[in-house]
């Protein structure tokens, strides 16, 4: 397991979402935090329906270091969803959907990124 770069644009991975949230700063308290010297609160607001978050990683990026940005705890997926783990996962790169997949126990698709919108669970497509 080297790089993970499949091509010159690099990596997609696809993940089913069923518990997305948008992080919110609160606006009354950037200016605060900031002379503070911290951050502004934030509020997680869930997102409605079932959410497919569409991870874009550039060309020439570790394997590992991809799984951490994905999964650590202060990763790309708590950073987006409420849940524990995705529903299911796809990939451009297969051996990092295989790798997530089973980290997760979740069910590995293939991608179709042309129908990740309109997949099957009739997910809506974000990107992270």
């Amino acid at each position: 397991m080297g790089d993970n770069a499949n091509d010159d644009d690099g990596t997609v991975v696809y993940l089913g979402n069923r518990k997305a949230v948008e992080v919110i700063e609160d606006p009354d308290d950037v200016a605060v935090a900031a002379a503070a010297g911290r951050a502004p609160n934030r509020t997680r607001r869930p997102l409605r329906g079932k959410v497919c978050t569409v991870v874009r990683i550039p060309a020439g990026t570790p394997f590992m270091e991809t799984v951490t940005d994905i999964v650590s705890a202060r990763g790309l997926w708590p950073a987006h969803s409420d849940a524990d783990a995705p529903a299911w996962v796809a990939s451009s790169d297969p051996t990092l959907a295989q790798f997530l997949a089973r980290h997760w126990g979740c069910e590995l698709r293939d991608p179709e990124p042309e129908n990740a919108a309109t997949s099957a669970d009739d997910d809506t497509e974000t990107e992270a």
